[in-house]
């Protein structure tokens, strides 16, 4: 009988380890296997909201980095956009995007942006502050503050109401980013 009471406790004993390791290791592998995939699939749906608002370019070259701008718990885009149909002299374009759903909505079209582009600690209308950096196009160079004003970003760095500062924040995109190429796909049979 003791035989079998041996047994049976030492069957509970490495069941009991075996049920505390298991949850242990779950929770902390879980977090790190939920990020990466989140930021990989938010991109995805960013590179077709990119295909869809400029279908008449077949390839574009971009920076992107990632911010919760609002303070929502989920992480704004913002997409920096470099070649021929978005940069002049004066820079290129920027846009912030913010889910929408399972879309993607623009709240910043910024145009004559150039990197580097950083966030502040500062919020207006609940949305942090941005800065990106300006010059060329015939104005001295420098960095524009810009503020969220209830609906979106300003258009236009280089002009009222964004304004031009000294102060700097966390940098999103440094001055020279990675670019990712991203191909329209051709259409089946072409």
């Amino acid at each position: 009988m003791s035989r079998i009471a041996t047994l049976a406790a030492l069957s509970l004993v490495l069941a009991a380890c075996s049920q505390a390791d298991a949850p242990e290791a779950t929770e902390s592998e879980a977090p790190a296997a939920d990020a990466t995939p989140s930021h990989a699939e938010a991109e995805t749906d960013v590179q077709h909201f990119l295909l869809q608002e400029f279908p008449e370019v077949d390839s574009l070259d971009y920076a992107l980095a990632w911010s919760d701008l609002d303070g929502d718990g989920n992480d704004e885009a913002i997409v920096h956009l470099v070649g021929p149909y978005f940069c002049g002299t004066g820079g290129c374009t920027t846009l912030v995007l913010t889910q929408a759903g399972p879309m993607w909505r623009k709240v910043g079209d910024i145009s004559v942006s150039r990197t580097p582009i950083t966030v502040l600690d500062t919020s207006t209308n609940g949305w942090r502050d941005l800065t990106v950096a300006v010059s060329g196009g015939g104005m001295a160079g420098g960095n524009a503050l810009l503020k969220f004003d209830g609906e979106a970003y300003p258009s236009n760095p280089t002009v009222e109401p964004a304004e031009m500062t000294e102060v700097l924040g966390t940098e999103l995109l440094p001055e020279e980013p990675t670019l990712v190429t991203l191909e329209a796909a051709l259409p089946e049979g072409n």
